[in-house]
């Protein structure tokens, strides 16, 4: 009995060392060609965004390229992506990973779904919060907003 009381305290004791250490594993690593997020970006065909948008490429798996404008200054939870005339919020399949705040300015591939939403206007202010808008800006934001979106399951710093 005293050896099974002995490794509870020890296993309690580790858990509580271990946890706080593995408390940060949400930042994703520096952005550097070559590093992938999520799934990754499977070899094959990758079109430039304003292809995919002039195709209305939307709602299929598809691998599409740009250049990172923006990254959630919260969490690193979505990002801007550009290319020359199209511009979408890419959010990441089931919130299973995050960017790095120096993506901006990089390019990238991504894996996923394109799509057309309406966002309201709680979230399109709360994105605007995220982005680290002031309050005035944020109180201009009125009505639903529509937008173009990207759900990746992968991407990869080119």
């Amino acid at each position: 009995m005293r050896i099974l009381i002995t490794l509870a305290v020890v296993i309690a004791m580790s858990a509580t060392i271990v946890l706080p250490s593995s408390a940060g594993d949400d930042k994703p690593i520096p952005a550097k060609r070559g590093v992938r997020y999520g799934a990754g970006v499977a070899e094959g065909e990758r079109v430039a965004l304003d292809a995919a948008m002039k195709a209305k490429a939307f709602g299929r798996s598809i691998r599409v390229t740009g250049t990172v404008t923006e990254v959630c200054k919260v969490k690193g939870c979505w990002m801007m992506l550009k290319d020359a005339s199209s511009i979408v919020r890419v959010t990441f399949k089931d919130y299973g990973f995050f960017m790095p705040m120096d993506l901006v300015g990089k390019t990238v591939a991504l894996e996923g779904v394109l799509s057309v939403e309406t966002l309201t206007q709680a979230d399109a202010r709360h994105y605007a919060e995220d982005a680290g808008k002031s309050k005035k800006e944020i109180a201009k934001i009125v009505g639903d907003q529509n937008e173009y979106s990207f759900e990746a399951t992968g991407v990869v710093v080119l």
